[in-house]
């Protein structure tokens, strides 16, 4: 998360980004939902165009972020429409 500072002294800095969380959020940790870097990265290129339109992901500052809960939907629903397309055939 970033902050923009304002020039007034004593004004409150204005959270920017505030929900958004660096891309190894999705590995490191106990609760990671993926294993490994590589899987991460693998899954923002497979779902890269579904992730940029429920804004899940952004590029701040050349850094990668994304937003936990928005990438979770879209990932839940790339999982169920696979799984849907496997046993309609």
């Amino acid at each position: 998360m970033s902050v923009i500072k304002s020039n007034d002294t004593g004004a409150a800095s204005v959270p920017f980004m505030a929900d958004f969380q660096p891309l190894s959020s999705l590995w490191a940790g106990q609760n990671a939902p993926y294993p490994s870097e590589y899987s991460a990265r693998w899954a923002v290129r497979k779902l890269g165009d579904d992730l940029a339109r429920a804004q899940a992901v952004a590029l701040h500052r050349n850094r990668l972020m994304v937003h936990p809960q928005r990438f979770a939907q879209v990932a839940e629903k790339a999982a169920i429409a696979q799984f849907s397309s496997r046993i309609a055939t």
